[in-house]
């Protein structure tokens, strides 16, 4: 199974690459969310997966599939997201460049969806 992050070559049935850690795990492309081979729809925002879509493997979360952050900059442009790092259970996780003291920063973006 080859990481669509790196490219390594992992052993069929690995659910991380071996080599930088990532996903490989079939994903959602509208929410990012894991999904199970030959799912339909996607159980946490109900996108139509399609049996094509659903047996792809992806790296992680879209973000970091499109390579790009849902929020390019905030608190008025102090920060400019560079990259998704990770999610945890409740956080999606981007690298950020703190201009007013241009360093990089964590960022933690708390996931809302299933709330109410």
């Amino acid at each position: 199974m080859k990481c669509q992050s790196c490219g390594f070559e992992n052993p069929t049935g690995s659910a991380f690459c071996e080599e930088c850690g990532n996903s490989l795990q079939p994903a959602c492309p509208a929410c990012g969310s894991e999904i199970r081979p030959g799912a339909k729809f996607c159980r946490s925002c109900g996108a139509n997966l399609g049996e094509a879509v659903a047996a792809q493997p992806v790296a992680a979360a879209p973000a970091a599939q499109a390579g790009v952050s849902p929020i390019p900059a905030f608190a008025d442009g102090r920060y400019q997201v560079k990259k998704f790092l990770g999610e945890g259970g409740k956080k999606l996780v981007y690298l950020a460049l703190d201009t007013k003291l241009d360093r990089d920063v964590a960022f933690a973006l708390i996931k809302t969806d299933g709330l109410d």
